[in-house]
């Protein structure tokens, strides 16, 4: 989720601006806002609202400040603007340290000269000791690291401009907390490998409508909002014979479900209309008529539609509707929807660039030609064949049960010896009779009156076995001789039988002849190529368009996603280069800046403590840190992608994913791993500042309370110490440190008796990882050249100090 800092309450920050390299960008600004603005996106966490920008902290040389004059200008256009010149280098002419542009003697301004980047170590009052710091050592950075929090720069800015001039000369003794650059940079190592990684993929569903556009689900987009019956009109060629056949198979099959009764033997149901087998050559033929035109069909638009096309489709009834809510925004919506979680869970990138290959394969049109198979494999010749010549109604051989209760019912009527011979007679008769009502019934039967052969012999079989089954029945009888009653109630009993079954075997007939008509599957069939036909219309026609969209764009983001992976890859590489190329020393967890508390020659410094293992772990947050820095890297392809994916094939992510991961270094170099980068968007814990150096308490204790007149790491060389005021109580002092550390400092403040420092004595700062103190002591009178104050411009006219005046120096103390 991403984090916004309310509008109201604006996010404090201080503008950097280096004029020893950064002079010409400046110039070229519109206005020094953009400046601040371009400066403020990369240094304040993402969905940030509102930046209070007004402090800029400007880096410059001694010798070149008149010459950036111009540049000053634009920075004191703005509305109250604060600025902290920071001006680096030996004196421009003796005695006299530096002659600045007009604007920087304003009420807003304060100028820190840094005549040697290296320092002295040096107490006011006492002699410097001698150097022994390497020619390349350099307390700049740190300097400007402190300067660049909001609260030690108003602070800064209060004391120098209540100094003559507004100008001083810093000194620094700081304690520097940061985990190791070596663990970090491992831990960056291990976070890009995994999200460059090929594993990829979670196999979870695509978002709407990318899973249906992949699995041709054009026909159910269009069911959801009854979009299906606009694909053919139903007065069309393709309609009225849809119509028909479905018709023609439905009327068939419910005339043969009441057929099926016992007594549609002997009534009319059932046989209203044409026969039955009439009824289905006719729906079949209209079933065949269909499935051509709809192999016809389906076969047009396989490059497109031209005019003969669209006629074609006019012609037979097919309307290509539009799809509903697939718009170019849905799409690239559900993509980025997928990216975003993939980058949170977090998938490796190639990974995800193959999934995303594999969706593009699966969405991409298909061509309608290619339908046709489909469209024979439904209903072919041989199946349609089926229903233009539907099996005969069975006269075949009966039931093995029909069979069985024909020998029943004549045994039984034969049983009574008084009746036996009689009895089989009417046995034969009844058996005869119910089957050639049977043939003479069948539902097949056309105009004329002549049986087939098959009923005469079902007629002859019935007959014989009612025959065996009497002769039977008389023989039974007079060899057992059955009591009085029980031969009249076997002949009731077999009359009732012979009478009951030719209905039991008509119905079995009739299912029978059903099952083999199977005119649930012509329907089937039927639906089954109006299916394909909606399909083709939807997802080869209707959604080609979508389709092409989305293939376009998976495979553009595919392969912004590998271009990513690469460029983690080889900062991954580059920064492993450069661990190994590093000396096989353990470096310091500490760093001192001054003498009070820097190590002894020869002597290591004293370890941090190191955090608590109940914190998250270094790797989760520098891969929380990177995940960030792909979604930032990311955020404006996401509208060339929805609207020129070959733009934005063309821009790349690699300029951006590496302007992100310099910035990411710059901010560990500068603000360490426990501070949020500025392309944060989401809250994490963090390694934090207060755990971290919880340990160094007493340490940053000892640091806040030196005097100012103890030793410490002058900005300026030894025989420049000349030029500043040594007396005590011109000095100021700026004390700072984390507030995450404030209790413990206190803390330790109070056990080592210093408990006199007050909190207004004390600046704590919302973020960073230094702590100690600011030193900075005014210069002598003389050592600005305020004569020139007032430059000439281009066009003759005077170089006015805005808001300057020549009485504001004169004011102070010399």
């Amino acid at each position: 989720m991403t984090d916004s800092v309310d509008a109201g309450v604006p996010r404090p920050l201080v503008v950097v601006v280096d004029l020893r390299t950064e002079y010409e960008a400046v110039m070229a600004a519109r206005r020094f806002a953009d400046v601040q603005t371009a400066y403020a996106r990369t240094r304040v966490p993402a969905g940030t609202l509102n930046v209070a920008a007004d402090r800029v902290l400007v880096l410059d040389s001694v010798d070149e400040l008149v010459a950036h004059r111009r540049a000053y200008e634009r920075i004191f256009a703005g509305d109250y603007i604060k600025v902290v010149c920071v001006a680096v280098g030996s004196p421009v002419d003796g005695s006299v340290v530096l002659r600045r542009p007009g604007q920087l003697v304003g009420s807003d301004a304060a100028t820190l000269w840094v005549g040697d980047v290296r320092g002295t170590d040096w107490a006011p009052g006492r002699a410097p000791g001698t150097t022994l710091r390497p020619d390349d050592a350099d307390a700049l950075a740190p300097l400007v690291d402190v300067l660049t929090e909001p609260e030690v720069f108003d602070h800064v800015l209060a004391g120098v401009t209540e100094m003559p001039r507004s100008i001083a000369a810093p000194g620094l003794n700081a304690f520097v907390h940061r985990i190791r650059d070596d663990a970090v940079q491992r831990a960056r190592i291990r976070a890009a490998q995994r999200l460059v990684g090929a594993e990829g993929g979670v196999d979870e569903p695509w978002p709407e409508p990318l899973a249906a556009l992949a699995d041709g689900q054009g026909a159910g987009l269009a069911a959801a909002t009854g979009g299906v019956r606009e694909c053919v009109r139903a007065d069309s060629p393709l309609g009225a014979r849809w119509a028909h056949a479905d018709q023609g198979f439905g009327h068939a099959q419910r005339s043969l479900s009441v057929l099926a009764g016992p007594l549609a033997l002997y009534g009319s149901g059932g046989r209203e209309g044409p026969p039955i087998h009439d009824r289905i050559t006719d729906a079949a033929t209209a079933l065949g008529e269909y499935r051509d035109l709809v192999r016809q069909t389906v076969g047009q638009g396989a490059a497109g539609f031209d005019a003969d096309g669209r006629a074609w489709l006019d012609q037979v009834g097919v309307v290509i509707p539009e799809p509903p809510g697939l718009s170019v925004t849905s799409v690239a919506g559900a993509l980025r929807e997928r990216t975003a979680a993939a980058f949170d869970r977090p998938e490796g990138l190639r990974g995800l660039a193959e999934r995303l290959r594999e969706l593009a394969d699966r969405i991409s049109p298909g061509a309608g030609a290619s339908r046709a198979y489909e469209v024979d494999r439904t209903c072919s010749d041989g199946f349609l064949a089926h229903y233009l010549r539907p099996a005969a109604f069975p006269l075949g051989p009966a039931h093995v049960g029909v069979v069985g209760g024909l020998l029943a019912g004549s045994f039984l009527i034969a049983l009574w010896p008084a009746f036996a011979v009689l009895g089989a007679v009417l046995a034969v008769l009844l058996a005869v009779f119910g089957s050639t009502l049977i043939a003479l019934r069948r539902p097949d039967r056309g105009g004329g009156a002549t049986l087939p052969a098959e009923a005469l012999s079902m007629i002859v079989a019935a007959g014989l076995v009612a025959l065996i089954g009497a002769v039977g029945g008389l023989l039974a009888g007079r060899a057992w001789g059955p009591p009085t009653g029980v031969g009249p109630l076997a002949l009731v009993l077999g009359l009732a039988v012979l009478l009951v079954l030719p209905g039991v075997d008509w119905t079995v007939r009739v299912r029978r002849w059903e099952r083999t008509l199977a005119l649930g599957a012509a329907g089937r069939a039927l639906h089954a190529l109006h299916a394909l036909l909606v399909r083709t219309v939807w997802n080869d026609w209707a959604l080609a368009g979508p389709r092409r969209e989305a293939v376009d764009r998976a495979i553009v983001l595919a392969a912004l996603l590998e271009e990513s992976a690469k460029v983690l890859a080889e900062n991954a590489t580059a920064i492993e280069r450069q661990l190994v190329g590093e000396s096989a020393a353990p470096e310091s967890a500490a760093t001192g800046y001054g003498t009070a508390t820097a190590p002894t020659p020869g002597r290591p410094a004293p370890p941090s403590t190191p955090p608590p293992s109940a914190g998250p772990s270094l790797y989760d947050v520098v891969l929380g840190d990177l995940v960030d820095g792909l979604h930032a890297a990311f955020e404006p392809m996401w509208s060339l992608l929805e609207g020129d994916p070959a733009e934005a094939s063309r821009q790349g992510t690699e300029r951006e994913l590496r302007r992100v991961l310099r910035s990411y270094a710059d901010h560990l170099a500068h603000h360490g791993i426990q501070a949020a980068p500025p392309f944060a968007r989401r809250t994490q814990d963090r390694p934090h500042v207060g755990n971290a150096a919880g340990g160094d308490a007493d340490r940053i204790a000892g640091l806040l309370a030196q005097p100012a007149d103890r030793s410490m790491l002058q900005l300026c060389a030894t025989d420049q110490l000349m030029l500043l005021d040594h007396v005590p109580t011109h000095i100021r002092s700026v004390r700072f440190a984390p507030r995450g550390v404030r209790p413990a400092v206190r803390e330790a403040l109070r056990e080592r008796g210093d408990g006199h420092l007050m909190d207004h004595e004390l600046v704590w700062t919302g973020a960073g990882r230094m702590a100690g103190v600011l030193r900075l002591l005014p210069l002598l009178p003389g050592s600005v050249d305020d004569a020139r104050m007032w430059e000439e411009s281009a066009d003759g006219a005077p170089d006015h100090a805005g808001g300057s005046t020549a009485g504001h120096d004169d004011g102070r103390a010399r």
